[in-house]
């Protein structure tokens, strides 16, 4: 345990690179969730993987937020919308457009 005065200052706050890290890494395991969600057939599995996708969306969203750059809030806010069509139609057009949104949002983090 730790005594008070030890432990070398204060925690570093997170930098932008951080959170691009952050949008990098949830796009990726968003993306691994869409392509299981596209083959699974029991509804079961399907809400899990809805979940998940939900989930890493919402820290794609959070690191967006903090990121507080033009490009990447807008491209975010597409990368929602084309989500939102997935959910409603599941068509393999509404999915394509999904994984090319994340990938340029993706694309954004390495600027």
């Amino acid at each position: 345990m730790t005594k008070i005065g030890e432990g070398g200052g204060l925690p570093k706050s997170p930098s932008i690179q951080d959170y691009k890290n952050s949008v990098d890494l949830n796009s990726m395991k968003f993306l691994n969730a869409l392509e299981s969600y596209n083959v699974a057939s029991d509804p079961e599995e399907k809400a899990q993987l809805k979940a998940i996708m939900d989930q890493q969306l919402a820290l794609i969203n959070s690191a967006v937020k903090e990121i507080k750059q033009a490009g990447i809030y807008k491209q975010d806010v597409k990368v929602e919308n084309d989500y939102k069509q997935f959910i409603q139609s599941n068509s393999p057009d509404a999915k394509e457009a999904l994984e090319e949104d994340i990938q340029t949002l993706r694309d954004y983090t390495k600027l």
